[in-house]
């Protein structure tokens, strides 16, 4: 397992204890994220039916395809399993009755049962399966007790984003220097996906290379498009470390840059500097979000600026790349906690510059610590 005993024990103590404020007596969750947090569970979770059950006393049950049962043996501490195989003709209704099975057997499948409904997982499908398996249940939406518990992050996990944090830095270096006039984005990709293999615990995914013109794409994938002298390079890249990802944003410039890309590059990297100054414990989330949203806006590098300007980051499934469980956003009314961490973001004139920053009782720290400039290459 990828943490102690004690600390799964811990959360699913601190879970139950939600649950009490709540009053639910049980919790069908379906977020792969939360299963690991809670289990330890360590699989391709995303491709048949999953679900924990996690009661207010006593141990969660997991709800798992037959097939996944030796990554429950081999990674997990729980050990109580209700299985269904695929071999079915109806596999939705028999996976859902497994669910079923699960809740009936402790005892509580006539009360309230808090669903996680903002989960990829829990499909309308499912949902409505559900209600026909559990017709005496009352299910009711549980307020995102796991998600906001893994909000602040213990020892071993921020050990794990920085061990992330030097993989993606690793992965950003040799993506920066393969840039010459010639290559491909797709042979950029090569190189860097071949670092981040060697230096990631699992094989990354979601990293988006661009140029040229299409640096606009901010969510393109990297295409057989050749480098030319001039062309702006965009790199969003994810590091992996046991499940937690750190995210990194640079762009380069194929040859010298001009005096202009130079000149948005600084103003961009120091409104952004002066924004993660500010997270510190206990400074509101939307005083981070104006620091480096109005000042981009008012330099005239954009006209609007209405994406976020950093997110949640930690233990993470596809298809998202990040928790999001808290955003950086004009009105949003959370504050800082030592033990966080987020993805801060700035795009803005063709450029964007990007850190993971995890938040201590000093302030805020970098765990990815590329130079902070825009590249050139030779």
């Amino acid at each position: 397992m990828d943490f102690s005993l004690e600390e799964y024990r811990s959360r699913l103590h601190r879970t139950q204890e939600e649950m009490a404020k709540y009053d639910l007596p049980i919790l069908l969750l379906h977020q792969p994220e939360n299963i690991n947090y809670l289990t330890g569970l360590d699989d391709v979770m995303y491709v048949s039916y999953l679900a924990l059950v996690v009661p207010s006393r006593g141990n969660p049950v997991l709800v798992i395809r037959d097939m996944e049962v030796p990554a429950a043996q081999n990674t997990s501490w729980v050990k109580d399993y209700v299985v269904y195989p695929d071999a079915a003709i109806d596999p939705l209704r028999v996976s859902l009755d497994a669910a079923h099975r699960a809740v009936d057997g402790l005892g509580l499948a006539g009360g309230r049962i808090g669903l996680d409904d903002h989960s990829w997982f829990l499909t309308a499908e499912r949902w409505k399966m559900l209600q026909t398996v559990l017709p005496h249940a009352n299910l009711v939406a549980e307020p995102l007790i796991v998600d906001h518990l893994r909000l602040i992050k213990s020892q071993r996990e921020v050990d794990y984003l920085r061990g992330a944090a030097r993989s993606v830095d690793a992965g950003m270096r040799v993506g920066l220097d393969a840039i010459k006039c010639g290559v491909s984005e797709r042979e950029l990709a090569v190189a860097v996906y071949s670092e981040l293999t060697r230096a990631c615990t699992q094989v990354p995914d979601g990293c988006q290379i661009t140029s040229g013109d299409r640096t606009n794409l901010i969510h393109g994938w990297s295409t057989d498009r050749r480098l030319e002298r001039g062309d702006p390079v965009y790199f969003e890249l994810n590091g992996i470390h046991k499940g937690y990802w750190a995210r990194l944003m640079r762009t380069a410039v194929v040859g010298p840059a001009t005096a202009q890309q130079r000149r948005i590059a600084e103003k961009i990297v120091g409104i952004q500097d002066e924004a993660i100054a500010l997270m510190r414990p206990g400074i509101p989330a939307s005083v981070v979000d104006q620091a480096c949203r109005e000042p981009i806006v008012a330099a005239g590098l954009r006209q609007t600026y209405t994406n976020r300007t950093g997110y949640s980051l930690g233990l993470n499934q596809r298809p998202s790349t990040a928790e999001l469980i808290r955003e950086f956003l004009p009105d949003v009314k959370w504050v800082l906690q030592p033990g966080m961490v987020f993805h801060m973001v700035a795009i803005a004139g063709g450029m964007g510059f990007s850190e993971t920053v995890l938040v201590t009782e000093d302030g805020p720290e970098r765990l990815t610590r590329l130079e902070r400039t825009l590249f050139e290459s030779a």
